[in-house]
């Protein structure tokens, strides 16, 4: 079995030698990034105005290489597009850290995750309308149009699929495993009807000043606050307002199309070296009932592809939602699929049941309790949200990490959390904490 790794440099010996100790045949192509870069919210506008482009050369690149089928296998990037993989098998590497390798998220039952992402699938798909509110400021509705799915509704509809993601509808017919996709990310134009604010303090890259966006049939209109990260995204909009990208239901480039939720409870952000390069927050977006939002080109579609190859601006940005509720609305029956940032999901009878059966060894119900949920002021912990925090977060939390990893025995009383799982000696991988006002905070691990 041939395999290759474009486009990260590896750690090369512990690469070579795992697949040597497998008697592979194998190729590793290195591109020098230069030095590591630290980064701030801000970013994030040229890091995937980039980073989507060069997505959308290396999609192509993956074409000819499916064709010639010169690999077996191939290792290939963090995060991002699904690719196709009928001629050759592809792999991502997520595993950016040790820390990250040895979290206990990967080690969760994958029947209890599949049980989990089914369950919030369920839920999300059979909304007639939706509604989502987040402390920060979000406050969003939409209606989940049934020409957004098949006959049934039990997976999107085949029409638009094949149209958005021609080269790879499969992928994107259902949801994403441990990233369930709770705003349809297609489009129907004269139906798209999105509108309210969001609003928050994260993106993929790091914690950004405070960002308010204002969405009007589920297109950005207003961006608000943001300091250097507002500006960048201002700039952009203006930019290309005027121009009809491929796909999209008017001109310009800043449209909604995703909120989707993060479903695995032990996902913790990365605290060594926060943020540097990959140690950004984009791991963290997949923690249950985070909900990320996306605005932009829709990623990976051939949409962006086509626009790409035009030499058109194509990228997408975020804002992260840790504390939301997603209301899905139905004819007589409303239900909270996640609740001040529980997903609710983990206190259902039937996963709890599934969870003791994969709990002989350890208390089963650390398995649906959240390894990391983070502290911010004036929301789950003491303080002012807009004095100790908002107006800048990036501070705060690489505090926050730097004292969670350095004294995370000392952590969990300053966040006003339980610290009876937070003991070197605790004899379990983590637990969590309980935090002010019932919420949970942060873990406290070794």
């Amino acid at each position: 079995m041939q395999q290759i790794q474009p486009n990260i440099k590896p750690a090369h010996r512990s690469h070579k030698k795992i697949l040597e100790k497998y008697n592979c045949k194998y190729e590793i192509k290195r591109v020098d990034r230069g030095p590591i870069p630290e980064w701030v919210g801000a970013d994030e506008v040229e890091y995937y105005l980039y980073r989507t482009k060069e997505l959308a050369e290396w999609m192509d690149e993956w074409d000819v290489m499916a064709k010639e089928s010169a690999y077996d296998k191939i290792l290939w990037g963090y995060g991002g597009p699904i690719l196709v993989d009928d001629d050759v098998k592809i792999q991502r590497m997520p595993f950016i850290t040790p820390e990250i390798l040895a979290s206990p998220a990967h080690a969760m039952p994958y029947e209890l995750l599949e049980a989990i992402d089914l369950w919030t699938w369920k839920r999300v798909r059979t909304a007639k309308r939706v509604r989502i509110t987040d402390p920060e400021g979000t406050d969003i509705e939409f209606t989940n149009h049934d020409e957004y799915y098949d006959r049934n509704r039990e997976n999107y509809n085949w029409d638009l699929i094949t149209q958005t993601w021609t080269d790879n509808p499969h992928f994107a017919k259902t949801y994403l495993p441990g990233h369930v996709t709770g705003r349809p990310w297609i489009f129907l134009p004269g139906k798209e009807d999105g509108n309210g604010v969001i609003a928050g303090t994260t993106n993929h890259i790091a914690p950004v000043d405070w960002t308010q966006l204002k969405i009007e049939d589920s297109k950005v209109t207003e961006i608000n606050e943001g300091a250097e990260f507002g500006d960048k995204l201002r700039a952009l909009m203006e930019e290309c307002a005027d121009i009809q990208y491929p796909g999209m239901p008017s001109p310009g480039i800043m449209h909604w199309w995703e909120a989707s939720i993060g479903t695995n409870p032990h996902i913790h952000r990365p605290r060594k070296d926060f943020p540097s390069r990959l140690v950004n927050c984009l791991y963290e977006r997949v923690r249950s009932g985070v909900i990320h939002i996306g605005f932009g080109t829709i990623i990976s579609s051939m949409d962006e592809r086509r626009a790409a190859r035009q030499g058109l601006k194509v990228g997408h940005w975020h804002l992260h939602l840790y504390f939301p509720t997603y209301l899905a609305e139905r004819e007589g029956d409303n239900e909270p699929v996640i609740d001040d940032g529980r997903l609710l999901a983990l206190d259902d009878p039937e996963i709890k049941k599934l969870a003791r059966k994969h709990g002989k060894h350890h208390d089963p119900d650390l398995w649906l309790e959240e390894s990391w949920i983070p502290a911010v002021p004036g929301i789950n912990v003491r303080g002012d949200y807009w004095k100790h925090y908002a107006n800048d977060p990036l501070n705060w939390v690489k505090t926050e990490l730097d004292i969670c990893r350095n004294w995370h025995h000392l952590f969990s009383t300053m966040v006003g959390g339980d610290p009876k799982y937070c003991d070197d000696e605790a004899g379990f991988w983590t637990g969590n904490c309980v935090g002010h006002a019932g919420l949970h905070t942060d873990t406290c691990c070794s």
